[in-house]
């Protein structure tokens, strides 16, 4: 069913159409049981991949903002900081006698170690630093410069050692390797020539004290001999195999690798940003947080396009439809003759919701009064294009009757009538918690079939409180993205502590009608029809469809 606002009459039409052979109420009985089916779906526990997929679409703006800055800032940082060349010199290294003085055999081995360790001293060091054309004291600093190791550490005799030397500039590090390679090969070749001329020394010594001894003398000679052919030889135990050249590229920064490795980082980030903000925002966002808060069902999500300031669709009537008929099936068992639609806070739409479900009922060709009791910002005759003479107010100080005070609303079917909230009182609290009202309650809820009762802000004033015990059920509005989860259960706790009773709650500010957002194919065909009578040019149908407007002359605040 759909309604247009035309002057002071609601008028309305049948959009949708209901299968052959059935009524609309039959209809009806047999789509509530569906209705409730999607209501209490099962909610599984934790946190699956697809509410980890809303919680990352809600925030993606942020999320996105994070896997975008983070690698842009490590990448452009990278560029940033100095850059570090390095460059490789190949020796190798072969056995002195200085390591066989006294005997025994050397190994490669022995011999790299001895190697590696000697190129760390500082008489290497300053060999490197003449070398450069650099002073003696800059060898401490050089020595930082380079690292050795073994060319194929997976070989344990092998002779190869690689000298690795870092600098900023490219030239200069193949300079400090070359250096370093040429300073190790001296410094060893030094002290193994050093080590041989102590012992020609001792030898000579030797010979001239067993000189009467021929045979000794001989062997001494020879030993001799010996060793000044391996002090020639000496030069070539240390050779530089491959000497090192600048590098075309630093080692470091990386920016390509750095960057990957931060786009790693902000991924996880972001995965874990998005359920610890969920956390920490304290708003509905889901129609099913806002169920388990109240523990009563979701009985409507209404869509932003009921809002004022917005133009409604199909949708929009449909969701309204679906908040009447959930309140008919989950009250089977109890006389809903009176309801006050209540909010936390401002802005979530209650009064949108009051009005449209009042001419929802009465749609449903019931007899409706609907009471505007914001008697602080009344804003429900303002919704229905009504001028405004007397009100509320004045029945309640017994200015007016009841019957004066009531406008008619024509809806095309059932009946529905206004009480709208008049001008605002001083005492608005102490109007609403009168004998009066009690009274006026009473009255119209042996009278009509539905009383309709809007007010002001749970949380923000006290005014609605003395209203919850007089009627047969409150219906909790909460907008989502909006509404604290705390106000929410702060509410309940309001309304029974004030002896009401909490029917269900309407979720406000969604993207779709119905339960739970999901329209879809009903609103498709409907509004499928809708368009078909439009453009058929169907009698005064498609002149009612062209104006489909609900609600929307007034100039109260979105939200409300």
């Amino acid at each position: 069913m759909l309604w247009s606002v035309s002057g002071n009459t609601v008028r309305w039409t049948i959009a949708g159409r209901v299968p052959a052979g059935e009524t609309a109420a039959g209809w009806e009985q047999m789509c509530l049981p569906i209705l409730w089916c999607s209501v209490t779906e099962d909610r599984h526990e934790g946190l699956d991949i697809r509410q980890w997929g809303r919680l990352v679409r809600r925030r993606k703006w942020l999320l996105l903002a994070i896997v975008v800055t983070i690698p842009a800032f490590v990448y452009f940082g990278s560029h940033l900081l100095p850059k570090t060349y390095q460059s490789h010199a190949t020796i190798n290294v072969q056995p002195t006698v200085a390591g066989s003085i006294f005997g025994g055999r050397v190994t490669a081995k022995s011999s790299t170690a001895e190697a590696q360790t000697l190129l760390k001293t500082p008489v290497v060091g300053r060999r490197a630093a003449r070398i450069l054309g650099m002073p003696p004291s800059a060898a401490r600093s050089l020595s930082g410069h380079i690292s050795v190791g073994p060319t194929d550490p997976t070989t344990s005799d092998s002779s190869f050692l690689t000298i690795v030397a870092t600098d900023s500039e490219p030239l200069t590090a193949a300079r400090i390797a070359n250096a370093f390679a040429q300073a190790l090969a001296q410094t060893r070749t030094a002290n193994a020539i050093k080590s041989i001329n102590r012992q020609v020394k001792q030898l000579e010594l030797q010979i001239s004290s067993e000189k009467s001894n021929g045979a000794s003398a001989d062997a001494l000679e020879a030993s001799l001999q010996e060793l000044r052919v391996q002090k020639a030889a000496q030069s070539g135990t240390t050779e530089l195999v491959e000497g090192a050249v600048p590098a075309g590229a630093p080692i470091s920064p990386q920016p390509k690798r750095n960057t990957e490795i931060a786009l790693v980082l902000a991924l996880l980030i972001a995965a874990g940003l998005a359920p610890f903000l969920d956390r920490l925002d304290r708003r509905i966002r889901e129609p099913g947080e806002l169920e388990e808060l109240i523990d009563a069902p979701v009985l409507a999500m209404i869509p932003d396009d009921a809002f004022p300031g917005h133009l409604a669709g199909l949708h929009v009537r449909e969701s309204f439809q679906t908040l009447r008929a959930g309140l008919t099936y989950f009250n089977v068992d109890r006389s809903l003759s009176s309801l006050v639609v209540a909010s936390p806070v401002q802005q979530d739409g209650k009064t949108t919701v009051a009005v449209n479900l009042a001419i929802a009922y009465a749609l449903d060709e019931r007899d409706v009064v609907l009471i505007d009791g914001d008697l602080r910002r009344p804003q429900v005759a303002n919704r229905l294009g009504r001028e405004v003479e007397v009100g509320l107010d004045s029945v309640l100080v017994g200015r007016k009757t009841l019957h004066e005070a009531l406008l008619d609303v024509d809806v095309g079917a059932g009946r529905l009538r206004l009480l709208p909230g008049g001008t605002p009182p001083p005492n608005p609290a102490v109007l609403l918690g009168s004998q009066r009202m009690r009274s006026l309650v009473a009255e119209l809820k042996q009278q009509v079939d539905m009383v309709i009762i809007d007010t002001p802000g749970l949380l923000a004033v006290s005014d609605a409180i003395p209203l919850f015990s007089q009627v047969a059920g409150s219906l909790i509005v909460a907008r989502l993205n909006r509404t604290p989860t705390d106000a929410v259960r702060r509410a309940k706790q309001v309304i029974e502590s004030a002896g009401g009773t909490v029917l269900g709650s309407v979720a406000t500010g969604a993207h779709g009608g119905g339960v739970y957002g999901y329209y879809g194919y009903y609103g498709y065909y409907g509004e499928q029809s809708g368009r078909d009578e439009v453009e058929n040019g169907n009698g005064s149908g498609g002149r009612r469809l062209r104006n489909l407007t609900p609600f929307r002359k007034g100039n109260g605040p979105e939200g409300e």
